[in-house]
């Protein structure tokens, strides 16, 4: 209205003056709503964070954080699937409790050495293991770890020996890129303060249609490093001969058993020296060697999990 009433010079002059007017409360406004939205906004920080301590109870809670220990279990008392491993790569640690720090830690690792031939090219190689005592455990532990090491190290020279004569032959009459080895792996199925369980499994490539596998278990007393007796923990009588024959069947159904034999040969294979053995997820896991019951190579080694006594 004020426009139309007037004319162009003074109309443009107060319609500038009005406009100045309005964009200066504009700012002014601006400024106090920004300013009430901080102060709202640490107001409701104040409240709703509290302390230090409630602070960081509230984010456990939003974020569904639940604390475990180191023995994989949590602090709720509820057991874990996989226990959470240390830096050695055993079950145990620090933190975990007075049984957890007290119990060995032991280290891993697979060395390699290679042989050449004239031209420098690699023809054959060879792995083993080095086990090594990390923390906790006894100066017998460390002993029998490194009495393993020594016969490891000595297979592997032996081997690395004859693998190199035997690939000279395979290259000049069969392939000349062949390469022959032995490529190694270690578990540490249990390590705590009464138990070390250890498998080594070989596997050997010598040119053939597929390689050859072997297994060594070491059973250590976990305080002073002497060799553990399957018949310290396994009582082969009639009902757990029963069971070994059920889990034989049950883990190998292609292979024809004859109970008969099983029942005669169980127990005197487990008494012997030459059944394999070692602890898994708290049972015990029998290795019946290659030729048991009357098979041959093609059937090769059988392996059934019992409970442990």
């Amino acid at each position: 209205l004020l426009w139309e009433s007037l004319d162009g010079g003074k109309g443009v002059e107060i319609m500038k003056k009005a406009m100045k007017a309005i964009m200066k409360a504009t700012k002014t406004v601006k400024k106090l709503t920004i300013v009430s939205c901080v102060v709202l906004t640490l107001c409701l920080a104040v409240s709703a964070c509290g302390g230090k301590d409630e602070a960081e109870g509230t984010k456990d809670a939003v974020m569904g954080i639940e604390s475990v220990a180191l023995d994989g279990e949590s602090e709720a008392g509820n057991p874990e699937s996989e226990a959470v491993p240390t830096e050695a790569g055993t079950p145990g640690g620090e933190g975990g409790g007075e049984s957890a720090a007290a119990a060995p830690q032991i280290n891993a690792e697979i060395l390699r050495e290679a042989r050449t031939d004239e031209g420098g090219e690699e023809i054959a190689f060879a792995e083993y293991p080095m086990f090594t005592l990390a923390g906790g455990g006894s100066e017998g532990l460390s002993a029998a770890l490194d009495t393993i090491n020594a016969q490891c190290r000595s297979q592997s020279e032996t081997l690395l020996d004859e693998l190199q004569e035997s690939v000279k032959e395979y290259r000049e009459s069969v392939d000349p890129a062949s390469v022959f080895g032995q490529g190694t792996q270690a578990y540490i199925y249990r390590c705590d303060t009464d138990v070390v369980s250890i498998m080594v499994m070989r596997t050997v490539n010598m040119g053939g249609p597929h390689p050859n596998n072997y297994w060594d278990y070491y059973n250590l007393n976990a305080k002073t490093g002497e060799n553990l007796q399957l018949s310290q923990f396994l009582t082969m009588d009639e009902a757990m001969v029963e069971n070994v024959i059920g889990r034989l069947h049950e883990n190998y159904p292609e292979v024809e058993f004859d109970d008969a034999v099983l029942r005669a040969d169980i127990p005197e294979i487990v008494a012997g020296e030459g059944i394999g053995w070692y602890f898994y997820e708290g049972q015990i896991n029998l290795a019946f060697p290659e030729g048991s019951f009357g098979f041959g190579h093609a059937v090769g080694s059988l392996e059934v999990t019992v409970p442990l006594e």
